[in-house]
């Protein structure tokens, strides 16, 4: 047997595709602190024994699945890539989150499996990461966590990687990816999407790969555990070796036993040179019944793509066994394109000449639209079967059309009853009359009336009786009539309450003047004669408030007060010092009235 030392790199790429339109996720739980999104994936960092500082993140790598297929187009971020990189959740610094689909642009088929890595980046470099996790759609919403422990990557056994899990989810459904390492030890839970464990087994006999330098995972285990010195700790038999495997995959003996029988196996081995010493009399596993051998039921359709008149279906036949349900083949199948529906012909390209008409009868398929026939056809005209059209006057509103000739075989015009002089529908036009207005009474319009020395105007507007249209339009004024002066007597001012000049006021405008010729326009303020006091300054201190109040309360009490303006105090007006005073000032000053309000209905 040909053995070589296999150099292992870490290369852990993986596809993750999706086709659904949407995400599919199952009951999210709700974590102390927040409420995961249905449309994210969660990574709690704190079991991982691994120190954050405050600017270190933690990186999503997704691959695997259908991505980069032809179902799914989707092409995953390589690792490494700064998009990968998700963000604290709000709430709960030690759980990273990031949304795939929005974030990344990614479709994910629901039901297929994908797999993702978390990693952890300080600035731009990737570190510590976790093993391979297996997720579907249903994982979306769910936080995945590492219990602390570490496992052997599954590509480069010299490196360790953090055990991952998902909340609430079977790790066996999806969860740590079982494998069988480069150099020959078990790890993880989940068997991925197609595959068995003797699948896997059978794998790690016979298929060579790129990072073993063309050889199988097998013939590198078996480098390093069964050629070094049996002292060394590391050493196994090739009988250890291959039952140690089968116990961590819950294999039987028989199920060993028929691996080393299988074609590719068997193949691989005799092109290789290669054989193996392990033993089933020496074997340690119980014995048990021989690899299951498929029991292939009824082909059935799958990803079933309709056919048209217009272009090909297609569909995949896939055989499953009927016991374990695994797919045993998958071809697919074209499905002829469907006959075309012919629907009523049609005539297209017609041309009448004196003689004949002539043009094509079509045929188009009623679902695709597609010409099926196109056939030519030719009639001959023996004669033209005129009508006469008489003459339609023109109007002062509508054009007219002359008499003229029409025929019932070929719609064409004629200005002869013998159908020898065609004319076009132009020919035959009468233009409308000329139109003659007669003028209405002038009306007027857009007027501005005039002020006491503003002149306005007006449009004086003359409009058609018959047709409405404007015939003229000419602006008029208006003359400004000048003030309508009265003379207003002085109101002379009172101890308490306020006069009014003599003035002139306008009837027209409501302005006020000083000179009977209204050339000192006043205002009502520079009017105001004022009063001797302050109404209700009881203290005569020059303002009127809360103070002057107490003041004559007290003065009305007959308590002492040194002196008070007995006249401010009468603010009633009605030449007594009494509590109605009191009352009023109060309600003044509570703005409930004002001295103006109070007169108006309290007249002296």
């Amino acid at each position: 047997m040909i053995k070589k030392f296999l150099s292992v790199l870490l290369a852990v790429m993986m596809v993750v595709s999706v086709m659904a339109v949407g995400v599919v996720t199952s009951n999210a739980a709700t974590t102390e602190g927040f409420t995961p999104e249905s449309s994210k994936i969660y990574f709690d960092v704190d079991g991982t024994g691994w120190t954050m500082g405050t600017k270190d993140k933690i990186a999503f790598y997704m691959a695997g699945g259908d991505f980069d297929t032809e179902a799914n187009s989707t092409k995953p971020v390589a690792w490494g890539g700064k998009k990968l990189i998700g963000t604290a959740t709000a709430g709960e610094t030690g759980i990273f989150e990031i949304d795939p689909v929005t974030k990344l642009g990614y479709t994910f088929t629901p039901g297929v499996q994908y797999k993702v890595i978390f990693a952890k980046v300080t600035g731009a470099n990737w570190g510590d990461q976790t093993c391979s996790l297996f997720f579907t759609t249903d994982c979306f919403g769910h936080v995945a966590y590492s219990d602390g422990t570490e496992m052997e990557n599954d590509v480069d056994s010299t490196k360790k990687t953090k055990t991952v899990y998902w909340r609430d989810i079977d790790p066996e459904e999806n969860g740590p990816v079982l494998a069988i390492t480069s150099i020959g030890n078990v790890v993880g839970s989940c068997v991925e999407q197609g595959k068995t464990k003797y699948s896997l087994f059978v794998e790690f006999l016979s298929e060579a790969k790129d990072d073993f330098q063309n050889k199988t995972c097998y013939e590198n285990a078996h480098k390093y555990k069964c050629e070094i010195d049996p002292s060394s700790a590391g050493y196994k038999s090739e009988q250890k070796l291959i039952d140690d495997i089968g116990a961590g995959l819950g294999l039987t003996k028989d199920d060993i036993k028929a691996a080393f029988e299988e074609d590719a196996v068997k193949t691989y081995f005799e092109t290789a040179g290669i054989s193996c010493a392990w033993s089933y009399d020496d074997s340690t596993l119980p014995a048990g019944s021989s690899a299951h051998t498929h029991t292939p039921g009824e082909p059935v359709q799958e990803n079933v793509v309709p056919a048209s008149c217009s272009q090909e279906g297609s569909y995949d036949e896939v055989v499953y066994c009927t016991e374990c349900q695994e797919e045993i083949s998958r071809e697919q199948k074209t499905i002829d394109k469907l006959a075309h529906t012919p629907g009523e012909p049609v005539q297209e390209n017609v041309t009448v000449t004196h003689d004949k008409t002539t043009y094509d009868e079509v045929v188009y398929c009623t679902e695709c639209q597609a010409e099926i026939s196109r056939t030519p056809v030719e009639l001959p005209i023996i004669t033209h079967t005129l009508t006469f059209v008489p003459e339609v006057p023109a109007t002062e509103q509508a054009a007219g059309t002359k008499a003229h000739y029409t025929c019932s075989g070929c719609d064409k015009l004629f200005s002869d009853a013998a159908g020898t002089v065609e004319v076009t529908a132009d020919d035959l036009v009468i233009p409308k009359l000329v139109h003659i207005h007669t003028p209405g009474e002038a009306v007027r319009e857009n007027e501005v009336p005039a002020s006491c020395t503003v002149d306005g105007s007006y449009d004086e507007v003359v409009y058609c009786t018959a047709c409405q249209e404007e015939i003229s339009r000419e602006t008029k004024t208006i003359k400004a009539p000048g003030h309508e002066l009265s003379l207003v007597a002085e109101v002379p001012a009172t101890a308490t309450k306020d006069g009014v000049k003599s003035h002139y006021a306008c009837a027209n405008c409501e302005k006020l003047f000083a000179d009977a010729e209204g050339t000192q326009e006043v205002t009502p303020e520079s009017l105001v004669i004022p009063a001797e006091f302050v109404r209700g300054d009881v203290n005569k201190d020059g303002v009127f408030d809360s103070t002057d109040v107490t003041v004559l309360q007290r003065v009305l009490v007959e308590y002492e007060v040194p002196s008070y303006n007995a006249v401010a105090a009468d603010v009633d007006l009605d030449g007594e010092v009494d509590a109605i005073d009191v009352t009023l000032m109060q309600r003044v000053l509570a703005n409930m009235t004002t001295w103006e309000a109070w007169d108006a209905k309290h007249p002296a």
